[in-house]
């Protein structure tokens, strides 16, 4: 065990991995108000296409090359002394900042749907929450990342996601008790009610939680740019392979992510109150996966969870595939089941895939590596929100059936999912990590020397 590690599993607990959870409940207040309440107000009540709600809900998704740099940044550049937090704290002021923009973008775009000031609010918000969840993102993750030792960081970021399952499971229900039906006066209390929470969560989650700037290199030791550190980690095939399987896996995974809410709507004729509990019931899913297999696989080392990622990955393509067929068939009571069997299968693989980020990031450029991968999930993922709502406008348009666009989205997703399946298993995520974690991966056989 190095020395960093062993300074890392003193400092381990699970109290201390769910305090730093928690900075996800804050993330949950504030995401489902652009990923949920927005888009479906304006796509169902105020009847907008889909195309330029999803383009802009897939906007700050789109700016993820961002990411990069604050990874990187984080790694060499120290702000007054501070690491992490720092970039954390900026990163989040600025999402703060965005969300009075989403009201005010609502009541422009309702008295006249063409209005340049309205859309252009609502740019305004996303360019900024955009901004600042890029600028937080990767340096929260290499916080997480760094209290922990290799042996226990899957188990760290479990914990820490799970908090977010969990935040997911139940905000939509109050959400839907706050706003039950569209209402500018609710939806302005909403949003300060989320943005007061969102604010308090991540300032406490993560004050004092930073790694003491001694285990950092000194300032006479060079530091690589950010293109030295990119050319280093992509000279690797296997973490060129592992970049298709995540960037593929994260298209497709997301692709329904602001068309459910509409869905509902479209499909069924349901409130917006209703549809705002479609996110608690795939999260109630994705709770009991995670909890499941956490309670499978909390022993396994982060390399080891490969086969957990794939069975997620299959879990997910199978109600997708149910969910095409309850939109076909107008089955409102099947919507239920089916999400939250969904959501079951996102839990299973987010258990395994948050632990594959951790076994496929080197030791000695932690922030880098997942500043990348959070760069290419944080690209696709944004593609593939865009295109479930070109899939919706273009299904719809040539059917002119709700029923058969929104087949179409969740038919091309689940076959999509399959195909990740297949990418995973040519991904050497084990001999990867024996050459880089620097605790030491569980192999087969010993391995010496680095590829």
């Amino acid at each position: 065990m190095t020395k960093t590690d062993a300074s890392q599993q003193a400092r381990f607990s699970i109290a201390r991995s769910l305090k730093i959870g928690t900075f996800h409940i804050g993330s949950s207040l504030t995401d489902l108000l652009t990923s949920a309440v927005w888009n479906r107000i304006l796509i169902v009540d105020l009847g907008a296409a889909a195309w330029p709600v999803s383009l802009l809900t897939a906007l700050r998704y789109l700016l993820a090359p961002l990411t990069l740099w604050a990874g990187h940044r984080s790694d060499t550049h120290p702000i007054l002394g501070s690491q992490r937090l720092a970039y954390i704290w900026l990163g989040r002021l600025l999402m703060l900042v965005s969300l009075p923009f989403l009201p005010l973008s609502i009541v422009t775009i309702a008295h006249e749907m063409g209005s340049p000031l309205g859309w252009g609010l609502g740019v305004t918000s996303f360019l900024l929450y955009g901004v600042g969840t890029l600028i937080s993102g990767a340096p929260f993750l290499a916080l997480v990342h760094d209290s922990a030792p290799y042996q226990k960081r899957g188990q760290a970021v479990s914990i820490v996601h799970f908090m977010l399952v969990v935040s997911f499971a139940f905000i939509p229900a109050l959400y839907a008790e706050l706003m039950p039906s569209y209402d500018p006066a609710l939806l302005w209390r909403l949003v300060w009610i989320s943005t007061g929470g969102a604010a308090v969560f991540w300032f406490f989650s993560i004050l004092g939680e930073e790694r003491p700037a001694g285990a950092a290199p000194g300032p006479a030791v060079e530091t690589p740019s950010l293109r030295e550190s990119l050319r280093a980690i992509w000279a690797d095939s296997r973490t060129r392979r592992y970049a298709v399987f995540l960037g593929v896996s994260a298209f497709f995974a997301f692709m329904q992510d602001a068309m459910l809410e509409p869905f509902g709507g479209d499909v069924f004729g349901l409130p917006v109150g209703a549809t705002t509990r479609f996110n608690a019931y795939w999260g109630v899913g994705v709770l009991v996966g995670m909890i499941v297999t956490y309670a499978i696989s909390r022993r396994r080392a982060p390399d080891q969870q490969v086969s957990a990622t794939a069975w997620g990955l299959a879990l997910l393509a199978i109600p997708l595939l149910a969910l095409a067929a309850v939109s076909l068939l107008e089955r409102p009571a099947l919507v239920m089941p089916v999400l939250i069997a969904f959501g079951f299968g996102f839990g299973v693989f987010t258990v395994g895939g948050v632990s594959l980020l951790m076994a496929m990031s080197a030791e000695k450029r932690a922030g880098s590596y997942l500043a990348l991968w959070s760069m290419i999930q944080l690209v696709t993922r944004g593609a593939g929100i865009a295109m479930g709502g070109v899939i919706r406008d273009v299904a719809l348009a040539l059917s002119g059936q709700h029923t058969v666009a929104y087949a179409a989205i969740f038919m091309i997703e689940g076959v999509g999912l399959l195909v990740a399946i297949a990418l995973l298993w040519h991904v050497d995520v084990r001999g990867f990590a024996a050459a880089h974690s620097g605790g030491g991966a569980t192999v087969l056989s010993p391995v010496t020397g680095n590829s």
